[in-house]
């Protein structure tokens, strides 16, 4: 078994784009492999700015031999009734370049068959790898890639060099004019030597290139760069607190340093988000708190140098870091002269979307949503919500857009708001919820803490989802441009964690019929595009982000499908939420099984039952049905008060000691589908009455998957 080292040797790429790439080289040459029949023992990618490294162990040197079966025609079309071959037969053959009498007659299900049997003999891996290593190259895609004049190729930076060797051979392939061969390049600034190496032998090649200032191994730069900038917090008391951060600067550089720097501290009086915001969103440095998270006039730069000019870097940084903040002080001072309230009427200058208005149009909708939710959740959670303070919220959440210092940082949205409406003698529930109502701002984010936050929060992403969907600006495979997914991933956190009632069917009414499209309506009621088109198909948006998010918690996907398909349905996310968590738990008793038949039972025949057929016990003919009536009738009552109060696990085992043996026996001992139309559809209708009051009410069982059953799919129904 041989190894194959595969270098693409670049300009600086840029720090986000090296993981996906090295996934996507793992990805690609496992393909090709399986393709040409080479098995390996492993395959590893890794990098730095300025090269994308593939290392295979264990490539054998040649492919196996494989024998081949191609199937013809029927044995009588090759063959006449003499058996002498026919124009077809004969064409066949040819076709495989076999001669005739080497066709084999085989049976088939379909009836016997001529099979051409060719066995193709392997070819050497090295004369292989030329068609496997540029298709690599060339199917490696990236968000932004640049096109060489006169070439087809797009790669996200341009290619120098090309190392591949396969054992101490040198894979011959050519890119753009560009051979490989075995040399490799030390860093840029600290070496710049070219340095040759003999053989596929990873240790050996990271051993070359550390001896020329590159440290090649993602996570060993990570863990280097950590124990440095560790050690120059730790006398401040100071840790790591951003490990996205660490893992861009890790791929920002090639000798992985850091150094201590400093700024006046006469700009502490800044507020800390846009210090921090300033050091890590431009520059990539590290701020430095104390333990109780105070920032201090100090942070770390990461190079990709070493020490002999340390002087000059940190100066060069801090001048840097000073401008930026000046800046950023300026801005700071010149906001707070005009308040917030003042600027909301400079919002019509705002666009949002095309037919929607602008930003003055926008808070004014998000206050009448933020003012529906508030009196919804006050009617059914009797919570106790300040309305005024909501209002107020709402109209100034969108202010802090026209400020100088969010047009500088635009992350700083709603936290530079809270700070002015702070600094304007707002309430301070009012200035929180400013800054809250963009969370979570992303997956791991945390959401609004507050009440006002958390309902201003949900009227902005309900009539963001709204706005979108009102246009046709609809999230397509990966491509999501308004972040509508994580938009509605944020209302579902919300409302779970909150524990809100709140009914998304009717909150997508309200915030649908509040669009400028939709405001003239010849009647009281909801525009038909909302009702039958535009409601339907958010509420489905919303349906697959439920299903994905819960089978990413680890949900089973039949039991996350048996929680939306219940009668009830989804428009209570709470709701369904607390359903589904339940609904897990169970799965695991040992009653479940027979919980889950007794329902599977009863939906598959209750669901041939004519719609609203009353049961009619007078029609009755067999002691058990009369005897699963009274025990339906006898329970029911308990059943449905416990899922009314949302106890669904004692619900549900009420509902399997009260129905598994009496359904079972009746089944057994009753023959449902008689002749007798009245006494078929009497007993049909029972079924499903006991059916639904477990489907409708708390899940639909019908489709799960037990231990020995064939799973038929985990797609959303």
């Amino acid at each position: 078994m041989t190894d194959l080292l595969f270098e693409i040797g670049t300009e600086e790429i840029p720090a986000s784009y090296i993981e996906p790439a090295l996934n996507q080289m793992k990805t690609l040459f496992t393909e090709q492999a399986k393709k040409h029949h080479l098995e390996m023992h492993s395959v590893y990618s890794t990098g730095t700015p300025r090269r994308l490294t593939l290392f295979v162990k264990g490539l054998p040197q040649k492919q196996e031999s494989v024998t081949e079966e191609i199937q013809g025609p029927s044995a009588a079309v090759a063959f006449d009734k003499a058996g002498s071959p026919t124009k077809a037969g004969l064409g066949f053959a040819k076709s495989q370049g076999i001669d005739i009498k080497d066709l084999q007659i085989k049976k088939t299900p379909k009836g016997e068959y001529c099979f051409a049997i060719k066995k193709i003999e392997g070819h050497e891996t090295l004369h292989i790898l030329p068609g496997i290593l540029p298709a690599i190259i060339r199917n490696i895609s990236f968000p932004k890639s640049m096109k060489w004049k006169g070439s087809d190729l797009f790669f996200a930076r341009p290619i120098r060099s090309l190392l591949a060797l396969f054992g101490d051979q040198v894979v011959s392939i050519e890119i753009n004019g560009i051979k490989a061969d075995r040399f490799i390049f030390g860093h840029p600034f600290l070496s710049g030597k070219k340095i040759e190496i003999s053989e596929a032998d990873w240790e050996l090649y990271k051993k070359l290139l550390k001896q020329e200032h590159v440290v090649v191994e993602m996570t060993e730069r990570r863990e280097t760069l950590r124990t440095k900038i560790t050690q120059l917090m730790t006398p401040y008391g100071a840790t790591i607190d951003d490990e996205e951060l660490l893992d861009e600067v890790t791929n920002l550089v090639e000798y992985p340093n850091a150094v201590e720097c400093s700024f006046d501290e006469e700009f502490l009086d800044i507020p800390a988000d846009v210090i921090e915001t300033a050091m890590k969103e431009h520059q990539r440095y590290f701020p430095i708190k104390k333990r109780g998270g105070k920032l201090l006039n100090k942070f770390i730069a990461v190079l990709n140098r070493n020490e002999s000019n340390a002087d000059t870097t940190i100066k060069g940084n801090e001048r840097v870091l000073k401008a930026r903040l000046s800046d950023a002080r300026f801005f700071w001072k010149e906001d707070r002269k005009t308040p917030l309230i003042k600027r909301v009427e400079n919002l019509k200058n705002l666009a949002f979307l095309e037919k929607l208005g602008n930003y003055y149009d926008r808070t004014n909708r998000i206050i009448k949503l933020s003012k529906y939710i508030s009196e919804r959740l006050i009617a059914i959670d009797n919570l106790s919500v300040n309305i005024e303070f909501v209002k107020r919220a709402a109209e100034l959440c969108k202010a802090d857009l026209l400020t100088q210092m969010v047009g500088e940082f635009p992350s700083l949205q709603g936290i530079m708001g809270r700070g002015y409406a702070e600094w304007d003698g707002e309430e301070k529930p009012v200035a929180i919820a400013i800054a809250e109502h963009y969370m979570p701002r992303y997956a791991t984010d945390n959401i609004p803490t507050s009440r006002i936050g958390a309902i201003v929060g949900l009227a902005d992403k309900f009539d963001t989802i709204s706005s979108c969907f009102a246009l046709d600006l609809i999230p397509t495979g990966s491509q999501d441009p308004y972040s509508l997914r994580r938009h509605a991933y944020g209302i579902i956190r919300i409302i779970e964690e909150h524990g809100f009632t709140l009914d998304i069917k009717e909150t997508l009414y309200t915030s649908l019929d509040l669009l400028p499209m939709f405001e003239q309506k010849p009647d009281l009621h909801y525009h038909p595009v909302i009702l039958d088109k535009l409601v339907p198909k958010i509420k489905e948006f919303f349906k697959d982000r439920l299903f994905q998010i819960n089978i990413e918690r680890g949900y089973r996907y039949d039991l996350v499908n048996a929680a939306l398909k219940a009668g009830i349905g989804f428009d209570d996310i709470h709701n369904f939420s607390q359903r589904l968590k339940v609904v897990s738990h169970i799965s695991q008793e040992k009653w479940w099984p027979d919980l889950v038949t007794v329902v599977e039972r009863t939906f598959n025949i209750g669901k041939k039952a004519q719609c609203g057929g009353a049961v009619d016990k007078s029609l009755f003919t067999e002691a058990e049905e009369y005897e699963l009536w009274v025990v339906y009738h006898k329970n029911r009552d308990k059943i449905q008060t416990l899922i009314d109060e949302k106890k669904y696990e004692e619900a549900s085992r009420l509902y399997y000691n009260t129905f598994a043996k009496p359904v079972h026996t009746f089944f057994d001992r009753v023959f449902v589908n008689v002749e007798d139309e009245k006494i078929r559809n009497n007993r049909l209708s029972m079924m499903k009455e006991i059916n639904e009051l477990y489907s409708q009410k708390i899940a639909d069982l019908s489709g799960i998957v037990m231990p020995n059953d064939k799973s038929p799919g985990s797609s959303v129904p």
